[in-house]
């Protein structure tokens, strides 16, 4: 009995520290995101509207154990009295695991393949005592599904137009097929909703009211695998990692990537956000990584200039959410974004079957993990081969090349169907982007895209700056390449420039209605 009462006094105190920090941060709202007043069309569900995923439950931070030493850490929202320790081998594990009894150290959860131990303390002395100095400690932060964010005036909605938005014409029912995702979320509730195996993993205990269950998790998979979704044949890999409340933590999340690696998953989404860099999520990515496995995130919903993690590590594919106009939506980080795609009210299933509305950078990540498993199935490639072949077939938006706004464009399933279609002609304005020259002028670089499989030759560009239209020529451009022009326009706010170009020699464009767009400068553009 000796070794009981430190580590059982330990234990409270770690449960009161967890929870503390478990809630710790913004909301963690399930309506993804609050929108505000717009002119939106009748993009309704077919059936009752809902949003995803359940109740919201906002909490403050408790003041509960010893604050952190690490300012940085401490302010983005670090669990206190808990850290991940990294041994450099089993062996260095078993030998600190022999050290600790009686000394008010708690082991809260092992992860083997990593050496790596959560452990609670109640002195960061006496748990330094113990280490040599070869391990790595880490810290452990809240994880929340992507709050809510404001949406710009006049900003449109997909509702259940989003697969025909993104190109993915023709029998679905494949896509998918032999492909397993993961998704690491608040649990899906499959019913008869998904035509491809659903096997469960719980890390976090289903409420015993299952009409508790928050919806978000099931939304997410929706979106990939069922029949409203891009891939239907999909198989899914369900871990409930986050609770009714839509909060995990970044230790937890690790601990799903290595299961689902482990268990043979090609993609594995992640529609959860936290502001803290974990080294022991780090480490699960880059184990994940090194099997193959492609991880998408969400890039979070705070409108900040950087993205959440795991979405902001290297090697993870971090997608932003636009509208139905194509244009980012206010809510949706930027900074290291890969691609972006549809992310306001997208037509998805709730936990009973019933359509909802889901919307957040949660609806646009599993949109592109739904369009890697697609494009895996119809082309018989891997899921890096895949997302090679989505990000080369996105649509450039925004500025000429990768930018912090779009990353490297617009999911475009559409162009993955035909881009092995021979003789496919497509040219389109793909922005008319507002920036300021070397003196602070305003200026509209307008870019042009080949979108088709040909080599597009004199094709002639009018620009309408609202102060006279001018005149230019694609002389020659390459399949998927990008050609700009700059001009002048007028400074003030409600200038609007329209661009159109047309392929010449007769031939035929075989997707006219992007030849031409109209933009108008905003007060509050000033990238």
């Amino acid at each position: 009995m000796k070794g009981w009462k430190a580590p059982a006094l330990v234990f409270g105190v770690i449960c009161l520290g967890l929870g503390a920090g478990w809630f710790f941060g913004t909301a963690a709202s399930s309506v993804e995101p609050e929108k505000k007043a717009s002119s939106t069309p009748d993009v309704s569900p077919p059936s009752t509207r809902e949003r995803a995923p359940g109740p919201a439950r906002t909490m403050e931070r408790a003041e509960t154990g010893r604050r952190i030493e690490d300012p940085e850490a401490d302010a983005n929202g670090a669990l206190r009295n808990q850290r991940t320790i990294t041994f450099s081998s089993a062996e260095a594990m078993k030998a600190f695991l022999a050290k600790i009894e009686g000394k008010g150290i708690a082991i809260l959860g092992s992860i083997d393949a990593l050496h790596t131990l959560r452990v609670g303390f109640l002195d960061p002395d006496e748990l330094a005592s113990l280490l040599d100095g070869s391990e790595e400690m880490g810290f452990i932060f809240p994880a929340y599904i992507p709050g809510q964010g404001g949406v710009q005036a006049g900003a449109i909605g997909f509702g259940n137009q989003y697969l025909q938005w993104l190109g993915a014409r023709g029998d679905r029912s494949a896509w998918g097929d032999g492909v397993v995702v993961a998704i690491l979320d608040t649990g899906v509730i499959a019913g008869s909703s998904f035509s491809g195996q659903v096997r469960s993993q719980a890390f976090i205990e289903f409420p015993s009211d299952a009409s508790q269950i928050n919806g978000h998790g099931t939304a997410v998979a929706a979106i990939i695998a069922s029949q409203l979704g891009l891939a239907p044949g999909t198989s899914i890999l369900d871990y409930r990692v986050a609770d009714d409340s839509g909060t995990s933590d970044t230790y937890l999340i690790a601990q799903a990537i290595l299961a689902a690696t482990d268990a043979g998953a090609d993609i594995i989404n992640i529609s959860l956000g936290s502001r803290g860099s974990s080294s022991i999520l780090r480490k699960a990515i880059e184990y994940a990584s090194a099997a193959g496995v492609v991880i998408v995130a969400s890039a979070g919903n705070d409108g900040f200039d950087s993205v959440s993690y795991p979405a902001a590590y290297d090697g993870v594919v971090a997608v932003g959410a636009v509208d139905a106009k194509g244009e980012l939506l206010d809510f949706s980080n930027r900074g290291a974004v890969t691609l972006v795609a549809p992310g306001l009210e997208l037509t998805s299933l709730g936990t009973s079957g019933q359509y909802v509305s889901f919307s957040g950078t949660s609806a646009s990540a599993p949109a592109v993990t739904g369009a890697i498993a697609a494009t895996m199935a119809i082309r018989n490639s891997t899921s890096s081969q895949a997302l090679e072949t989505v990000l080369g077939q996105a649509n450039e938006a925004g500025a000429p090349g990768d930018d912090s706004f779009y990353g490297q464009g617009i999911l475009n399933v559409g162009r993955v169907l035909t881009a092995n279609v021979a003789g496919f002609d497509d040219v389109a304005v793909a922005s008319n982007h507002f920036t300021y020259d070397a003196s602070g002028n305003s200026i509209v670089e307008v870019v042009i895209e080949n979108r088709g499989t040909t080599r597009i030759i004199n094709a002639p560009l009018s620009v309408d700056t609202g102060s006279g239209v001018r005149q230019a020529n694609i002389a020659s451009l390459a399949p998927g390449a990008i050609q700009s022009f700059t001009f002048p326009v007028s400074s003030s706010s409600g200038a609007t420039v329209s661009s159109s170009i047309q392929l010449s020699n007769g031939v035929t464009d075989r997707i006219p209605a992007n030849n031409s767009r109209a933009d108008t400068l905003a007060p509050a553009d000033t990238e």
